[in-house]
Order: C-alpha cells, then structure tokens, then sequence
C-alpha cells in the first residue's frame, strides 16, 4: 500500500531505491558473517 502510494505522489523511485541499498547492505553483512563463520 505503502509503495503504491509513494507511486502515485511521483516519489516511487526514490522509496525503491532506498529500499534496494537496504537490501544490498543486507545482502553483503550476511556474505561477512558466512565468511567470518567458515
């Protein structure tokens, strides 16, 4: 719903792009822990 709203006032792409670095610095601290683990 969130999302959809962001869309429609025009401010989707920024929300997704924040959103995706969320992921992306997600993505590389779980990587570091697997590493750390091994």
């Amino acid at each position: 719903m969130e999302y959809w709203i962001g869309g429609m006032l025009g401010i989707e792409p920024a929300h997704k792009l924040k959103i995706d670095q969320n992921k992306l610095q997600n993505c590389r601290s779980n990587i570091l822990n697997l590493v750390n683990v091994l």
